[in-house]
């Protein structure tokens, strides 16, 4: 069956469309995906159900829609970006420091969605697929980061350090962000930035 779903064209209806992706990512933030209904969405949206489904043809497909936006802000508007202002910078330590820096930052600008998003990673095959295309792409601009500074690296392997620099720091950022850090932030960046640094030029 075809989709009765519209792209709009109109300001108006572009506005509705963004009211209601605004209104869902803030609830899925708060109560979190299977506790969330396209009701509820509406409602917080300011607009009928009918609107609802003149745009989305249920929850599922609007959520794949804002994480795959929030995950293409995190690579294209953060890491690339700023990667690119340190192209020219001779300080390794400075350079694993934006770097880590860098990947905190990204996981500051919805934390509460991004807890929601890790969750249903695990319990969802779409958004899994949509993490693991998205995170190819984080890990192809680390390995570019890399490359770019070979004749003062130590790793040889470059696609398989961009790999451990990248878990090693989403695992290490998840449990400040996410679960709650054990002691204070800033002792566990300190030693993630001087453990990454170790790694790559040590």
């Amino acid at each position: 069956m075809a989709s009765q779903t519209r792209e709009p064209v109109q300001e108006r209806g572009i506005e509705t469309r963004n009211r209601i992706i605004e209104a869902a990512k803030k609830l899925f933030s708060e109560k979190g995906f299977y506790r969330t209904n396209t009701k509820e969405i509406a409602k917080e949206a300011g607009v009928a159900v009918g609107s609802f489904y003149m745009y989305f043809e249920d929850k599922k497909p609007l959520f794949l829609e804002i994480f795959r936006s929030y995950y293409r802000e995190i690579t294209e508007e953060v890491l690339n970006r700023d990667l690119q202002l340190l192209t020219a910078e001779k300080d390794t330590k400075i350079l694993i420091n934006s770097l880590i820096d860098m990947l905190y930052r990204a996981h500051t600008l919805a934390p509460q969605f991004h807890r929601e998003a890790m969750a249903m990673i695990y319990a969802d095959e779409e958004v899994r697929a949509i993490n693991d295309e998205e995170e190819e792409r984080v890990i192809s601009l680390l390995m570019n980061f890399i490359e770019l500074h070979r004749d003062r690296v130590r790793v040889k392997d470059f696609e398989a350090a961009a790999r451990v620099v990248h878990k090693s720091a989403e695992e290490v950022i998840h449990a400040m962000k996410i679960f709650g850090p054990k002691i204070s932030e800033g002792r566990m960046l300190k030693e993630l930035k001087e453990m990454i640094h170790r790694y790559l030029f040590e």
